[in-house]
């Protein structure tokens, strides 16, 4: 059975940046952990932040495959608390590296395309023009990456009380949302 490479230097990163953080690993360490040759590495990734941005999409999109299968909007999103949570000390770790705006960066594109691929799934029909769903898309995913990175790894974190603020966020239960008419609108008199 031939060996997918990019995997076994994904997995070796992320076991990396598990001991020692991102900015301790280079491409010198991931050759020699993996057994390559600098070259096999250069054929299948850029560099180190190429590396990271694959790995991230790759664990969304397992998330993705993992939440089709799910029945309701709650376990969808308990899903996807636990393993950000599950995963808290690289996340840590990954925020606490030189090159943090751009591992926001990468965290917040996959959240969208995540969101994304999980509407066209699960609600293709969702009455919604295409520039509204764009805002909405990012609105959520930074919001959803705020929260999740700020809350990975505290102590006093609960996950499932996280997934139950953002689930009633979500559907507009947890703040209240504004109705506003002509008459109330500031300056329409």
């Amino acid at each position: 059975m031939p060996t997918n490479m990019k995997n076994v230097i994904a997995d070796a990163f992320f076991q990396m940046v598990k001991e020692k953080g991102i900015d301790k690993v280079t491409v010198k360490d991931l050759v020699e952990t993996c057994h390559i040759s600098r070259q096999t590495f250069y054929y299948h990734f850029q560099d180190i932040m190429d590396v990271l941005e694959w790995s991230a999409r790759r664990g969304l999109q397992v998330a993705l495959e993992r939440s089709l299968h799910e029945e309701t909007p709650d376990r969808v999103i308990r899903g996807f608390v636990a393993a950000a949570m599950d995963n808290h000390d690289v996340i840590r770790k990954l925020l606490r590296s030189q090159k943090r705006e751009y591992i926001e960066k990468i965290f917040v594109d996959s959240l969208q395309i995540y969101l994304m691929e999980l509407i066209r799934s699960k609600a293709p029909d969702l009455p919604l023009r295409y520039e509204d769903a764009e805002i909405a898309l990012q609105f959520c995913a930074y919001g959803l990456a705020g929260v999740l990175l700020d809350h990975c790894g505290r102590e006093d974190a609960d996950p499932d009380k996280i997934a139950d603020q953002i689930l009633r966020l979500l559907q507009g239960k947890l703040v209240p949302m504004l109705e506003t008419t002509e008459s109330q609108t500031p300056g329409c008199e």
